[in-house]
């Protein structure tokens, strides 16, 4: 039997009031991402690994005040500085997916257009699950690029 291909995909887009060498460290520097990375301020983020640059790992926890954990992992696939930023995305517990995040910067303004992507997920469910995250997230950054 063959599986099925991950035909899946989430696109969001923030304009943000920061510069983009701002938005550019907030997506690169592993004390960054712990202040946005999350679905929303309920979460405590901990970056266990984060070596940004292309083949290098990553892996975050984010732990809810209620007490569960969820850790993502993966590896950084394309930096080119200040523009675009793509890193495979993993949870770890759950069944293999072959996921891939990715971030692109264009100056507008006094600010910053953020385009975001993440492609192959697997069905529509997993889709919306993480339309919800990675939404909170981009709220949660935009509030610290103020």
């Amino acid at each position: 039997m063959t599986a099925k291909p991950a035909t899946y995909e989430l696109k969001l887009e923030r304009t943000l009031a920061a510069a983009p060498q701002r938005v550019w460290k907030a997506l690169t520097d592993a004390q960054q991402i712990s202040l946005w990375y999350g679905p929303s301020e309920e979460y405590r983020i901990e970056v266990h690994a984060w070596d940004c640059r292309v083949g290098g790992k990553y892996r975050v926890s984010m732990h809810h005040k209620g007490g569960n954990v969820h850790s993502v992992a993966g590896e950084f696939r394309e930096i080119s500085d200040g523009k675009r930023l793509s890193y495979t995305w993993a949870w770890e517990g759950a069944p293999p997916m072959n996921t891939l995040v990715t971030f692109e910067i264009t100056p507008e303004g006094k600010g910053t257009k953020l385009h975001f992507l993440h492609t192959g997920l697997p069905d529509e469910n997993s889709r919306n699950q993480h339309n919800q995250g990675w939404t909170g997230s981009m709220d949660r950054l935009a509030k610290a690029m103020k």
